[in-house]
C-alpha cells in the first residue's frame, strides 16, 4: 500500500503533467525507468524539445531555493539518465532537464512552477 508521501508525490506528478498538457506539452512517459534514475515525466515541449521533468513536492515551509532541492547524487543520476536517453533519441533531438516544484498543503498539491534547463553538474 502506498504511503501518504508516495500518494502526495503521485498527485503532484499528475498536477504537473496536466498543467504541462494544458500548455501544449506532450507527455511521452511517466515514471520512466532508466539504468541510472527514474524520470518522473518525459515530455516534448511545444518546440519539440525532449524534456526530462523531475517533480519535487514539498510543504511551503520545507522548500530550499529552486535547484537546491536536488542533491548532488540525484543531479548526477539525472544527468546520466539524460545521457542514456540522448543516445536513444533521434540524432538532431534537443534535450534538457527541467525541475517542477510543487507546493503541498498537507498532502494535497496546490500550486507548481517550472524551472527550465536546470544545472546538473
Amino acid at each position: 500500500m502506498p504511503s501518504k508521501r508516495q500518494d502526495a508525490g503521485k498527485h503532484a506528478e499528475s498536477l504537473v503533467a496536466s498543467g504541462l498538457e494544458d500548455l501544449g506539452w506532450v507527455i511521452l512517459a511517466r515514471n520512466l525507468r532508466t539504468p541510472y534514475a527514474e524520470v518522473d515525466l518525459l515530455c516534448h515541449d511545444p518546440n519539440q524539445v525532449l524534456v526530462l521533468v523531475e517533480v519535487k513536492a514539498r510543504s511551503l515551509l520545507s522548500w530550499l531555493e529552486g535547484e537546491d532541492n536536488l542533491g548532488p547524487v540525484q543531479r548526477f543520476r539525472l544527468g546520466r539518465a539524460a545521457e542514456w536517453l540522448a543516445l536513444r533519441a533521434p540524432p538532431q533531438q534537443s534535450l534538457r532537464i527541467d525541475l517542477a516544484l510543487v507546493e503541498l498543503h498537507g498532502q494535497n498539491p496546490v500550486a507548481w512552477r517550472l524551472l527550465e534547463e536546470i544545472e546538473i553538474q
